[in-house]
């Protein structure tokens, strides 16, 4: 049985200070206008998230666990068309709420984004298509 899986197992979530601070130090970022995601290469061979919503730019509780929630279950299901090899942290910037599917799609987009600017940045090329045989 070759079933996936789409938990969300702790092992995938940032969260000590030290682990954020590595991302915001070592950053690059992308953003569009109601979501950032900074991104930096870990040591695992998985992507992990953590998130960041402020009182500030959200607002009250309801509006921050409605975005924490909903960002959650778009890297849960949208996990392994992240780049592997990357922390991210995200950080929404607006009190409006995208769909769903917009959501989604902006947080694969952004973290390749910010992945690519990662690589640019550190001098990593990303890995050269495999050359065709005989060729």
């Amino acid at each position: 049985m070759t079933e996936k899986s789409h938990r969300f197992p702790p092992q995938l979530r940032l969260k000590t200070p030290a682990d954020f601070d590595a991302v915001f130090t070592r950053r690059a970022s992308a953003g569009n206008g109601w979501l950032v995601v900074y991104a930096a290469r870990n040591s695992l061979n998985v992507c992990r998230v953590g998130l960041v919503v402020s009182k500030k730019k959200i607002g009250n509780a309801v509006q921050r666990n409605r975005w924490k929630r909903r960002l959650r279950e778009a890297f849960r299901l949208n996990r392994e068309k992240l780049p592997s090899g990357f922390d991210f942290v995200v950080l929404p910037q607006s009190k409006k709420h995208p769909t769903f599917p917009e959501l989604e799609n902006g947080l694969v987009q952004l973290a390749h984004r910010a992945a690519r600017k990662w690589k640019r940045n550190h001098g990593q090329k990303a890995q050269p298509p495999e050359a065709a045989p005989g060729g």
